[in-house]
């Protein structure tokens, strides 16, 4: 029984740092974009906002910083992955749907980088005007 109680703790205490924590998830995210936008720390910031969405699952904000930061270090299939999560989970968000189309504009695939494009457009993205030009 003695043997017991530290594991049982030890579970505990990985159970808690496993749950969703919003609070923690926004700080992280907070530190993570200023790297990102502020200093370019593209890994710092990738490391900080992986914890942010650690901490909260639905965090979009958090996935659509890291996408960019996938972006900046031309990783461009990360950067997809975490840029449709962000619009999964918020289906609205026209800054997603610009930056998805600059991925696949700079993967040479400029069918897709449109049809982004004119999402970014439909959902109130301003100056795209350049942008759809190359549109057909």
């Amino acid at each position: 029984m003695k043997k017991l109680i530290p594991f049982l703790f030890a579970w505990m205490l990985i159970l808690m740092a496993s749950c969703e924590n919003p609070n923690k998830s926004r700080a992280f995210m907070d530190e993570g974009s200023k790297q990102l936008l502020r200093y370019s720390n593209f890994e710092e910031a990738e490391k900080l906002l992986t914890k942010a969405i650690r901490y909260d699952k639905h965090n979009y904000e958090a996935y659509y910083y890291r996408g960019c930061t996938r972006i900046n270090a031309k990783q461009y299939s990360d950067a997809i992955a975490d840029l449709e999560k962000a619009v999964e989970l918020k289906p609205d968000y026209a800054d997603a749907y610009f930056n998805l189309g600059k991925t696949y504009y700079l993967m040479n695939n400029e069918d897709k980088a449109c049809e982004y494009y004119k999402l970014a457009d439909q959902y109130g993205r301003p100056n795209l005007e350049d942008y759809l030009k190359r549109c057909n």
